[in-house]
């Protein structure tokens, strides 16, 4: 990177690299390549197992499942958010962000898309979130340039479009949503033993 501080460089809005920009949001205030693979865009390979399904009819439902996620969250844990243009990943990170602030007692921010700054990072007591969009990287090396490399397997880290990642994190639990005519089907899988008894909270809407 040339002029560039290696790693995060903070601000409002920071830039490294070939503009690839984040923000970091405080808890007390507001802050297209296509894949060279014949899979559809923005599905990852699947994991060893398969854990369900939970099927969305609406914008409600998401919500709650946001929600329902949220409360299973902890440093740490990454979540890969999977599935093609307007599938619904932000609202779902919208959503379990929003209810993260809840749970430690935090004014709900506003949570904007990361489609421009890239990743948004929200400080809450005790706990770190970031929010990624990897849809405008370029290559994954790009992503040690972001910080993401770091706060995996630290903090609590929401991925958009994690086939652009280089190496997916095995502990990591994947949501594939898949649009049906109807709502929203998210398959829900991983490979750890973290989320097995999780994933029944998780999936225990009201949708």
């Amino acid at each position: 990177m040339r002029g560039a501080q290696r790693g995060r460089h903070w601000g409002k809005t920071g830039r490294s690299g070939r503009e690839l920009a984040f923000s970091r949001v405080r808890s007390s205030g507001r802050a297209r390549p296509t894949p060279e693979s014949g899979a559809p865009a923005g599905r990852v390979e699947p994991v060893a197992d398969c854990q369900g399904s939970v099927f969305l009819p609406d914008a409600a439902a998401t919500d709650r499942f946001g929600k329902a996620l949220a409360r299973t969250l902890r440093p740490g844990d990454t979540v890969l958010l999977a599935g093609q243009i307007g599938a619904g990943k932000t609202c779902l990170a919208r959503a379990a962000i929003s209810a993260l602030h809840h749970r430690t007692d935090q004014p709900e921010p506003e949570v904007p898309s990361p489609t421009f700054t890239l990743v948004q990072a929200y400080e809450l007591p005790g706990i770190q979130v970031w929010h990624a969009d990897l849809y405008r990287l370029a290559e994954a090396s790009e992503v040690t340039e972001l910080g993401l490399e770091e706060a995996i397997g630290n903090d609590i880290v929401l991925v958009e479009w994690p086939d652009r990642l280089d190496e997916m994190p095995d502990d990591a639990l994947v949501l594939d949503i898949e649009v049906l005519d109807s709502g929203r089907r998210v398959t829900l899988r991983s490979a750890s033993d973290r989320w097995r008894n999780s994933l029944s909270m998780i999936g225990d809407i009201d949708a």
